[in-house]
């Protein structure tokens, strides 16, 4: 597990994926916010694909310029096993990008979901992820050429529309990243200690259990088949927020079924929760989910059934929690704020 520095006040963002590809059946997503993100974090983080970067101070931003115009002057190829640029953009902006490609057509849609579903249940640890559709003629050019490896990358796999742009999941950099390793010891004893059972908590990591927690819920909503494959989950050391970064193994119309179980079995063994967290999921409902989610160039982001799918999984994470409350109580169940 690398690590590096964490978000500072300037934000940027990122994200990769360093995930073995699943089958393609992704189904577009969507979400409604609710909480800002605390100051400097404009949540967006990512994991073992991604080079993280540069310094704070090597970062220089344009109050002018925007994510979601800002044109690419610049990049790199930082994914392993998927298609991601390091961009940087017009007005000193920098990103990770996930362009729609062949390794995974729909997957960069699941990073534009989970930040408006996570936004819309009131959580602050998605990065934040916008609709982009860029030149692949300009793409290519930000990374020196079709001749170069990168170059020849996008050539290969990007999948333009008929106007020549690239759709894709724009996600602003953040230079220094920290990054939980919550599937190996000692951290993993540690968090089973706390969510499994009666164990005390100590009172300055109650914030990381229950953040933890509510992980663990979101992803088998989502369905993210992809988060506990090492490197998927960050930390902004700053505000003790937990990034959920990599979040394209989500929104699957149909999930694998293998990582599916495992999601529930995880789910199933945690006996603490979030009291706001599970207050808002129980408001969320089909048009609630569908309004939140939102459209992609006009089109809805995610399908019929893909919202299902998140309908289900929702009420079944609700199930689960709901007979925790019964045989442990409100008070000891509900115990995060």
């Amino acid at each position: 597990m690398r690590s590096a520095g964490v978000a500072g006040l300037l934000l940027a963002g990122v994200a990769a994926c360093n995930s073995s590809p699943a089958p393609e059946q992704h189904a577009a997503p969507a979400v409604v916010p609710v909480r800002a993100a605390p100051t400097g974090v404009d949540a967006s983080s990512s994991a073992g694909d991604v080079e993280h970067g540069a310094d704070a101070s090597a970062v220089r931003t344009d109050v002018t310029a925007s994510y979601e115009t800002a044109r690419p002057t610049g990049g790199k190829s930082i994914g392993h096993t998927s298609v991601v640029l390091k961009l940087k953009l017009e007005g000193g902006l920098e990103a990770a990008y996930k362009p729609r490609s062949k390794r995974g057509p729909l997957r960069y849609k699941g990073e534009i979901a989970a930040y408006r579903l996570a936004t819309a249940l009131g959580l602050v640890n998605v990065p934040r992820a916008l609709p982009r559709a860029l030149p692949l003629a300009a793409l290519i050019a930000s990374v020196g050429g079709k001749d170069t490896a990168a170059g020849e990358l996008l050539v290969n796999e990007a999948i333009p529309d008929g106007k020549g742009d690239v759709p894709g999941a724009l996600i602003p950099w953040i230079p220094h990243l920290d990054f939980l390793a919550l599937e190996a010891d000692p951290l993993l004893s540690e968090w089973k200690r706390w969510l499994h059972g009666e164990g005390d908590i100590p009172p300055e990591k109650r914030a990381l259990a229950g953040q933890i927690s509510t992980l663990i819920v979101f992803d088998y909503v989502t369905g993210n088949w992809d988060r506990w494959s090492g490197g998927n989950i960050g930390l902004d050391k700053e505000h003790g927020t937990v990034l959920f970064i990599d979040n394209d193994g989500a929104f699957y119309d149909v999930p694998p079924p293998g990582p599916l179980a495992a999601q529930r079995v995880r789910l199933a063994a945690l006996t603490r929760f979030s009291r706001t967290f599970v207050e808002h999921l129980r408001t969320l409902d089909l048009p609630a989910l569908g309004a939140a989610m939102g459209d992609d160039d006009g089109a809805p982001l995610l399908s019929r059934k893909s919202l299902a799918g998140v309908m289900a999984r929702k009420d079944d994470a609700l199930q689960l929690i709901d007979a925790r409350v019964k045989m442990r109580s409100a008070a000891a169940t509900l115990s995060f704020d």
